[in-house]
């Protein structure tokens, strides 16, 4: 995106991780003999998809380093470079696996005493490490790693992280009635329903015994009701006699929802505010779906009535009086409508701070008034500095409520 207005950078969304492609990349590693003419076009077909996030990925598989997406690349292109240049040397074919562990021991020295595991091996351990057996979901050990790696990712980029805990109504009376043989059937049956109620791109764990926990990557909080109000559904109509013929047929499921940022800073904080909202489904009547605080809403607003600038991407500035402001979006009046769903940069100046912040959003929501238009707008495209600059102006004017005040 480019701008004539000073302050303005581009910025770059990283692309999501996809907890599938360790998986994917385990696959190719087993049935290719890793030749350059077969490993090349697949490792550029996968970075297509998943950026450079396969490189990252297939290091830590074959020697255990863990980079981040851009040093990693850089590294896999030094390794090709440097089996090249060993087949020079020697006069024959390098595997790339020698040539990667010769790199990491002898030129960018990351590794002091390698250790060869074989790949079938390897991967049994990993799949132990982080999946459940019982239901094939990942584990709770698996969330703790991919959730901390999506708040930094929502922190960066602007984007809300929501998380649904997901708890089976009446289990042990279940258990105690048909027995836990039954019982593990039937938790089986829950994790299919719940994996096939959400986007590919959210993902299902078991976080223990029958509660599981649904992780929904940028997406609202109102986004994330939708999704558990449909995985809720999906489950109580559904007719678990066909797993366990000549029992109970029904069961339902309590969720509680929380999101990142508006109900909590971390990983520990947002897991604890979902499960204080399930703990409210449940002595609610079960069988629902509750929202931690009182609202839908993914970040915390301030009143606030700042002057500031508008254009549509192809017009002039206009003025505006901004009503309330949040890390995700703004509300502002202007004397004019603006159609739903169309982009506008805004300029805001920000009292006490060296510069204002420039973003990009989508108009959400216009209402006509005896002052003006009322518009909502949701942030599209917001740099890490100006991000940072609006959280810190928020959370300054915002006194911390008795929620955030626990220890």
């Amino acid at each position: 995106m480019r701008t004539d207005q000073p302050g303005l950078t581009e910025t770059y969304q990283a692309p999501a991780w996809d907890p599938k492609l360790a998986e994917i990349l385990y696959e190719f590693l087993r049935t290719s003999d890793l030749r350059p003419n077969e490993l090349n076009p697949k490792l550029q077909e996968l970075e297509r998809q998943h950026g450079a996030s396969v490189y990252s990925e297939l290091i830590n598989l074959l020697c255990h380093l863990r980079f981040e997406p851009d040093e990693a690349r850089k590294h896999w292109r030094a390794i090709g470079e440097h089996r090249e240049s060993m087949e020079k040397r020697l006069g024959s074919f390098v595997d790339v696996r020698v040539a990667l562990i010769d790199y990491f021991v002898h030129v960018n020295r990351k590794l002091n005493n390698p250790t060869i595991i074989e790949l079938k091996l390897l991967e049994q351990t990993q799949a132990f490490a982080y999946r459940d057996e019982l239901t094939g979901l990942y584990n709770y050990r698996f969330l703790q790693e991919y959730l901390e790696r999506e708040i930094i990712r929502g922190s960066r980029y602007s984007t809300p992280v929501s998380l649904l805990m997901v708890d089976v109504d009446d289990f042990k009376k279940y258990n105690d009635e048909f027995g836990h043989e039954a019982g593990n059937e039937i938790l089986a049956a829950i994790a299919g329903l719940l994996r096939e109620s959400v986007r590919e791109l959210d993902l299902t764990v078991r976080y223990g015994g029958e509660e599981f926990t649904i992780v929904l990557p940028s997406t609202t909080k109102a986004g994330a009701e939708l999704v558990a109000q449909r995985a809720r559904k999906t489950i109580e109509d559904h007719d678990f006699a066909r797993e366990a013929p000549q029992r109970s047929g029904k069961l339902t499921v309590s969720m509680g929802l929380a999101t990142y940022p508006h109900d909590a800073q971390d990983i520990n904080g947002l897991i604890r505010r979902a499960d204080q909202a399930l703990y409210m489904a449940k002595a609610d009547g079960k069988n629902r779906v509750q929202l931690y605080g009182e609202g839908s809403r993914s970040y915390k607003r301030i009143k606030a009535a700042l002057p500031g600038q508008f254009r549509d991407l192809t017009g002039e500035y206009e003025p505006l009086i901004t009503m309330d402001i949040s890390a995700g979006g703004l509300l502002f009046r202007i004397d004019r409508d603006l159609p739903i769903g169309s982009l506008v940069e805004v300029v805001l100046p920000l009292p006490d701070t060296e510069r204002g912040i420039v973003t990009v959003g989508r108009v959400v929501r216009t209402d006509e008034g005896p002052d003006g238009f009322t518009v909502g707008v949701s942030f599209t495209d917001i740099g890490s500095r100006d991000h940072a600059l609006l959280t810190d102006y928020i959370r300054r004017r915002e006194p911390p409520s008795k929620d955030e005040a626990e220890p």
